[in-house]
């Protein structure tokens, strides 16, 4: 059967519900950090118009987008690279079997959970119990005795690293700004009596200033609060002038100097006399809380944390910031509370869904449970590790008390709220509106839990054990979102959860990157053998549909993977499919995938790529609703290149 994607697919209507939903995530993908996550909006226009007849109406895909009813009943999808899940989630909500292979375990153990999630009260249950046995065993460590009896909970450590100069051999802080905190009214942030927080690097001492304050005057002294000792990347000595820069200090392992401790109104304070968050000066008790629980923790670590940490062939981060393995990413008091976490869930007698649900919750706080966390100061947030994809060491470092009950982000309580909704099938999402606008709605679904299977298998293996479906058990379409040449890699991000998580440490196989003399040639080659493996898994001629983008050479390497696999082209579509916002938006960035589907070669015989295959036809029909910048013109260039010689035209069927 042609289907409806290769013969019209409303890309602009579905780029529009894909950038209206950009600020209504959806509950279910947000119960533990993955890269890159392709949206459902995408991914459920695909899986319906990939299955619906080539003379269905836009109207009708419209109709089955917004109905919740399982219109795939009948149908198996399988997914080669799953990633973060989408593929699979939205195929089972329309009521598809989902199958799925990565070869990294973390994407194995949240694909369970998003496939077949415990119930959520069942979680709340457990997570409950676990709250109450940290409180009992390590609560203590973030209780200094001057703040328990005065109505308020620690929430946020602040401090600076305390970097040698490799020259002179000074010591002395790394900041580049004496701001700590600002209240300026902006949209959700925290509200303090004191408009600016500053302090003064020699004495410590905390400054409560008001919001056109330019400076503060201690010690004798009159500084501008963007006094800096780290500028344009590189660390100014104040005694002899030196610049060096973070791989040079390693001050990621520099002794950590504590300024100031946020605190959240104790539960039941009386919260209308109180700001809702402080800001106090750090006290002798506090800084013995931070260095003290070394001694009592490190005999009990596992293996975890003398795990090394494996830096990407051009990102040697955090390595050169001088942390080299799990342990020396966390600070005693994280250690301990990961630990005794994890040991809990390991030991306590669970049903199997709520027993991942809990190590997953305990997982997603690694993130914001670490040496790398920053401070949105303008907001009153955390700043966690992989804000931006990538390792990066912030300038004001934030220790956050993972068992406070009311306030911040990454708490175990906020972990815990945030994996229950993900266990419901409930998710608010846009549809096409009648006026041809789009309206956001709530979408219920019902999951068939039972019918799924993810497994950790490298997908670019083509000699592999894995046993050929028989003709009835094979798949009906493959919707895949596979690594870009370009891209990331992912894996040594993921490294710092599996450490934590026994028996998901280890990778299945080699991620799928290039390599060696020839990269091209071997990433194209590794991407073929993927295809061709999903191919063999499917029922004869049916079709596969990837989304990808990159450069020249990363479309050259697509190229070769078809060919490879033996895959004509039968339609390609632009898709907005990472819409930034804010400061991220600039003309460098590639928002736009391209949705490549293709059939096997015997299904159709090659044909001409039709008139409206142009980078001019695609951008008028976006703009000016929606931004295509030059580096997406530039994407969609390199996809119709590589595809036009490699064009077969479903009208032209073999089987005819």
């Amino acid at each position: 059967m042609v289907s409806l994607l290769e013969r019209q697919f409303p890309y602009r209507d579905v780029s529009r519900l894909v950038a209206a939903d950009r600020r209504s995530p959806d509950p279910a993908y947000q119960a533990h950090r993955w890269w890159a996550r392709r949206p459902p909006a995408l991914l459920r226009a695909l899986l319906l118009a990939a299955t619906l007849p080539a003379d269905s109406t836009q109207e009708d895909l419209w109709r089955a987008y917004a109905s919740p009813e399982p219109h795939l009943r009948d149908t198996t999808v399988v997914d080669p690279f799953l990633g973060g899940g989408t593929t699979v989630v939205e195929a089972a909500r329309l009521g598809a079997r989902a199958r799925g292979l990565d070869v990294d375990p973390l994407a194995i153990l949240i694909n369970q959970h998003q496939l077949m999630p415990p119930d959520p009260a069942d979680v709340l249950s457990a997570g409950r119990q676990l709250v109450d046995h940290l409180a009992a065993t390590i609560g203590h460590l973030w209780a200094a005795p001057a703040a328990a009896d005065n109505g308020w909970t620690a929430l946020h450590y602040f401090s600076v690293a305390a970097v040698t100069c490799p020259r002179c051999h000074h010591q002395g802080p790394l900041y580049r700004s004496l701001v700590l905190a600002r209240s300026v009214g902006h949209a959700g942030s925290v509200v303090r009596d004191a408009a600016v927080t500053a302090f003064c690097p020699d004495c410590l001492a905390l400054h409560y200033c008001e919001e056109a304050a330019t400076e503060i005057r201690c010690c004798g002294t009159t500084r501008r609060l963007d006094d800096a000792t780290f500028r344009g990347a590189r660390y100014f000595c104040p005694a002899c002038g030196h610049r060096s820069s973070h791989e040079a200090l390693k001050s990621g392992a520099s002794p950590r100097i504590l300024l100031a401790v946020e605190e959240t109104p104790a539960v039941g304070a009386d919260t209308a006399r109180r700001p809702r968050r402080r800001i106090r000066p750090a006290t002798d008790a506090d800084r013995d809380l931070v260095h003290g629980p070394a001694t009592e923790v490190t005999a009990a670590m596992g293996r975890a944390t003398g795990t090394p940490i494996r830096t990407a062939a051009n990102d040697n981060r955090p390595v050169n910031f001088g942390i080299t393995t799990i342990g020396e990413l966390h600070t005693p008091r994280q250690l301990a509370y990961l630990h005794t976490a994890l040991a809990w869930v390991a030991t306590a007698n669970l049903d199997t869904a709520v027993a991942r649900a809990l190590r997953l919750v305990v997982s997603s706080t690694i993130t914001s449970n670490n040496k790398l966390c920053g401070y949105a100061r303008d907001y009153g947030r955390l700043a966690p590790l992989f804000s931006i994809r990538a390792f990066s060491l912030p300038w004001l470092t934030v220790e956050l008390n993972p068992l406070n009950p009311i306030g911040g982000r990454g708490t175990l309580a906020a972990a815990l709220s945030r994996i229950a909704r993900s266990c419901k099938d409930v998710a608010r999402r846009h549809i096409v509106a009648d006026d041809g606008g789009t309206s956001p709605v709530t979408v219920t679904w019902t999951r068939r839990r039972e019918s799924h299977s993810v497994a950790c298998a490298d997908a670019t293996t083509e000699d592999d054990d894995r046993p050929a479906p028989d003709a009835r058990d094979r798949a009906d379409i493959c919707i895949t979102d596979p690594p870009y040449f370009d891209f990331i890699p992912y894996d040594t991000l993921s490294q710092i959860y599996r450490a934590w998580l026994p028996d998901q440490q280890h990778l299945s196989g080699s991620p799928l990157l290039p390599h060696g003399a020839e990269p091209v040639t071997e990433f194209g080659t590794r991407l073929g053998r993927a295809l061709a493996h999903a191919t063999s898994v499917c029922k004869d001629n049916a079709l596969l549909a990837f989304t990808y983008k990159g450069s020249d050479i990363a479309w050259d390497a697509v190229g070769l993977a078809l060919d490879h696999a033996k895959l004509s082209v039968t339609a390609l579509w632009p898709v907005l499919a990472d819409p930034h916002m804010g400061h991220h938006t600039h003309e460098g960035n590639c928002e736009y995938d391209i949705v490549v589907v293709t059939r096997p070669m015997t299904a159709f015989e090659p044909g001409t790529p039709p008139d409206d295959l142009d980078v001019a036809h695609w951008t008028a029909a976006l703009r000016p609703a929606l931004r295509v910048s030059a580096a997406d013109e530039a994407n969609m260039r390199s996809a119709i290149r590589i595809a036009a010689p490699r064009w077969a035209t479903p009208a032209n069927s073999k089987s005819r």
